[in-house]
């Protein structure tokens, strides 16, 4: 999702650039808790449109420089959710990022997610969350992981679902579960394992503006 790759980006090529130019596995089984959040997000599920799409302005320094579009299908039972952005920039060098996060809900519980993005044409890993045999299974590139804590809300629903009595989010980039802290009335806080954080502002149960704070830079997304 765009801000976790905002700063993935910020981390992974323009600090290292500034700088040269300057000098989880579980055996547990699920617990009644995530299942009864899992039945009450299955309920929501039911209740949006069976098409719906939005699309965002990626702004900084008040700058447009790149476009994120959210979609939700509904077919029954099954939820798919798709979230595709572009953004063009110049941060001491030119920079193009295309991105494509999916992800598959079905009765209210995260079947499978993928996170692909690419920079400057040239393909990074992609991260997958598959649910199997009832556990998650997680691959990061090469690299593989388990997961068994029940997932019924993922970062892309936070577009679309304010999360009113949701207090951790599963991040499919970084595949673990974040903590989610009302600040204000429909404003909510999600802490990244970075030390960053985003902010989500809510109206009338849809995200209107998501605010990535880093402590050198800050990116909005507006819906359009």
């Amino acid at each position: 999702m765009i801000p976790a790759l905002v700063i993935w980006l910020c981390k992974k090529y323009i600090l290292p650039r500034l700088n040269k130019k300057s000098s989880l596995s579980s055996a547990a089984r699920f617990s009644k808790p995530a299942t009864l959040v899992i039945l009450l997000l299955a309920l929501n599920f039911s209740a949006f449109a069976h098409n719906f799409s939005q699309v965002y302005h990626i702004k900084h320094n008040g700058e447009v420089i790149g476009k994120l579009a959210f979609s939700q299908n509904t077919d029954g039972e099954n939820t798919y959710l798709k979230i595709t952005s572009q953004v063009s920039t110049r941060f001491v060098f030119k920079i193009d990022v295309l991105t494509e996060d999916l992800a598959h809900f079905k009765n209210g519980r995260l079947i499978s997610s993928t996170v692909s993005r690419s920079v400057n044409g040239k393909a990074k890993e992609r991260k997958k969350t598959t649910f199997q045999n009832d556990v998650y299974q997680l691959q990061s590139g090469n690299k593989f992981n388990s997961l068994s804590q029940a997932i019924a809300f993922n970062m892309m629903l936070l577009y679309t679902t304010e999360p009113v009595s949701v207090n951790q989010v599963y991040s499919d980039n970084f595949q673990c579960f974040l903590r989610i802290k009302k600040q204000a009335a429909h404003q909510y806080r999600v802490n990244l394992p970075d030390g960053n954080y985003n902010d989500y502002y809510f109206e009338n149960g849809i995200c209107k503006l998501v605010v990535v704070n880093d402590s050198l830079y800050t990116i909005k997304m507006e819906l359009v």
